[in-house]
């Protein structure tokens, strides 16, 4: 049973064009002849995955949604969608008391339906693993190369087969350290491996079986500092990675993850560095967090902090936009620069499989 509908959104408080191919979520697959978005989500915990589309009207901001292989009913479509889109935050109020407010550089900033998404918290785990030293079309193809190895087979749409998102028992049990090398993992192959192998102990120690839950229920409620140090526990699991899993998977807004973007960001247009004493007073407070003393960079975390006394409780959504803002000018930086240095006899050279090309978005996990 398939299930049509329409997640009613005002205009400019969510453009998925801006938030679904941007670095947040990377299992989406756009037909762009139809600007149709297609990927599996698990919309009932109890129920699991299903398939859904998504289309949006780009000149009243109306979302329409199908459900294939419903196990639920519109009701709960619509709360997950909601929840996923994070639509109980108003955009347009946070861009203009919140921001605009604390900060005139937005004056120049328009927030182009950029939202943080509420997504699956493992899968945000396991997908930022990936995103070490990577790229956007690396770290799609690896998330897709985890769903079709070892997920669940749930169903074909227009020709292509779609799959849930392993668990963790589903890796510790099912993959190997070689495979994923043989897939395309690289280095990053042990680290999902043994963050798999100890997620699974780890709820086990309180007597959980459900991934969400266990980072839901035990995990966040930690509080931030807690909860990073306990996730850079985890194999490969830095603090930027930690902070992503935070903001995007466990709805904690003020979290600014920090990369070479935000660095540069931070430097050029904030003007913020952090005083040698502050550093040396910031480790310091890290006694009581072993993890954190040891994986933390202070020049990094000084940035995070002052974007989050710039912009309040969220913090990490501001930040979203800039780092949009300056991923988008770097892509045009780079399509300008092929542009011009292109010449007729390489236009000539048989294309790369579209699986090859390297996105001009880097990913930088620190």
């Amino acid at each position: 049973m398939s299930i049509n509908g329409l997640l009613n959104v005002s205009a400019g408080e969510l453009c998925l064009k801006n938030v679904l191919q941007t670095g947040q979520s990377f299992r989406w697959l756009l037909d762009e002849a139809t600007g149709i978005y297609s990927t599996t989500l698990k919309i009932s915990d109890t129920l699991g995955y299903s398939i859904i589309t998504l289309r949006q009207d780009v000149d009243f901001g109306q979302v329409f949604y199908e459900v294939l292989n419903a196990k639920v009913d519109t009701e709960t479509i619509e709360n997950h969608l909601k929840n996923y889109f994070r639509l109980d935050v108003d955009l347009q109020n946070l861009h203009k008391n919140h921001w605009l407010a604390n900060d005139e550089k937005f004056k120049m900033l328009d927030h182009k339906g950029i939202r943080i998404l509420g997504q699956e918290p493992w899968e945000t785990l396991v997908s930022f693993i990936c995103s070490t030293n990577n790229n956007i079309g690396r770290i799609s193809k690896m998330c897709h190369a985890l769903s079709e190895n070892f997920g669940e087979y749930i169903d074909e749409y227009k020709g292509t087969k779609y799959y849930t998102f392993p668990s963790s028992e589903d890796i510790a049990t099912k993959a190997t350290e070689i495979q994923l090398r043989g897939l395309g993992f690289g280095y990053r192959a042990k680290y999902i491996i043994e963050t798999a192998k100890k997620f699974v102990e780890d709820k086990k120690k309180y007597g959980l079986s459900d991934d969400a839950q266990f980072l839901n229920e035990v995990v966040a409620k930690k509080g931030y500092l807690e909860a990073r140090e306990f996730l850079m526990g985890y194999c490969g699991v830095g603090p930027k990675v930690a902070d992503c899993v935070c903001l995007m998977g466990l709805h904690m807004d003020e979290v600014v993850p920090v990369d070479v973007h935000v660095g540069r960001i931070a430097k050029r247009d904030y003007n913020i560095q952090a005083p040698k004493k502050f550093l040396q007073e910031l480790r310091g407070q890290f006694d009581h967090l072993p993890i954190t003393k040891k994986k933390i960079n202070p020049e990094l975390d000084y940035i995070r902090l002052k974007f989050t006394e710039i912009w309040g409780e969220y913090a990490g959504w501001a930040q979203g936009l800039l780092f949009f803002r300056e991923t988008d000018k770097s892509d045009a930086s780079a399509a300008k620069k092929r542009k011009t240095t292109s010449s007729p006899a390489a236009s000539k050279k048989p294309k790369l499989d579209t699986n090859e090309l390297v996105s001009a978005i880097s990913v930088k996990a620190e």
